[in-house]
């Protein structure tokens, strides 16, 4: 029986073919929203797993009732309300890393769990959440709290080289990538909460749809690809689902066996 299930949520919970001007929670189909409740009725904790940052995601979790977030790709851990582990890049990497974006003239974010700078405020407004963007030129002293650098217009990292050793870059979406450290990701975010509660790998399962969702596909007993994933995705699920506009995680939950309920437009939830 399971007893957790990671979610991405850019193409997996939430619609990424429905206008981005919506907002993630409009994104996010009825049906998925209806199985989040349903996995937690049959005591199956659910857990976003994401690489947006903490201070975009909570609102959106607490809209969704889920207490449990892996952020800025598995960077920032916090289990049922409080904080099980953070990562961040350190001040000497993350300014080779600005460095090295800055003479390759690429828009840039920094990501901490409680604020966001950008280096220009014009391309990142549709980042903003319940805090205000802030401009790089007022990071100080926070330098020492950066998880990660989201990058704009690149569709191979290879392109940034070189950076750091220290770090890794992560596709994200089609010309997005994120920079943080090598040695977390949504795999590892997953593997210390599971430690935490005592569950084992097989008892887990995960739902993504692009790359930097490999690594969680790796450690968890059932890896869910929603429909409209990348090929890699698709070739390490375990079970391939619809898309997400075609309610792919109550399908995928119906085809699991957790319940048995076909989800129709009249369904009352």
């Amino acid at each position: 029986m399971y007893k957790i299930a990671f979610f991405d949520i850019d193409g997996t919970l939430a619609d990424n073919e429905l206008p981005a001007d919506m907002g993630i929670y409009r994104r996010i189909p009825a049906s998925a929203k209806a199985a989040l409740v349903k996995l937690q009725e049959l005591g199956i904790e659910p857990v976003i797993a994401t690489g947006r940052s903490h201070q975009v995601i909570a609102p959106l979790a607490a809209q969704l009732g889920v207490t449990s977030i892996i952020s800025s790709n598995g960077a920032h851990v916090v289990y049922q309300g409080q904080l099980l582990v953070t990562h961040p890049l350190g001040p000497a990497t993350l300014a080779a890393v600005r460095k090295r974006l800055s003479a390759t003239q690429r828009p840039y974010m920094l990501e901490s769990a409680a604020a966001l700078y950008v280096s220009d405020l014009r391309l990142f407004a549709d980042e903003k959440g319940e805090q205000p963007l802030l401009p790089v030129t007022e990071l100080g002293q926070q330098a020492d709290l950066i998880l990660q650098v989201s990058c704009r217009g690149v569709t191979d990292g290879k392109s940034l080289d070189p950076l750091p050793v220290e770090v890794k870059v992560e596709k994200v979406a089609p010309a997005v990538v994120d920079i943080h450290l090598a040695q977390v990701s949504k795999a590892t975010g997953i593997q210390e909460i599971l430690q935490k509660v005592g569950i084992s790998p097989a008892e887990a399962l995960a739902f993504g749809d692009e790359e930097n969702d490999l690594a969680m596909f790796e450690v968890v007993g059932l890896p869910v690809a929603m429909g409209n994933a990348c090929e890699a995705l698709k070739a390490k699920a375990g079970h391939v689902t619809e898309t997400v506009g075609n309610h792919g995680i109550w399908v995928a939950c119906v085809a699991l066996g957790l319940w048995q309920e076909a989800w129709t437009d009249a369904s009352n939830y």
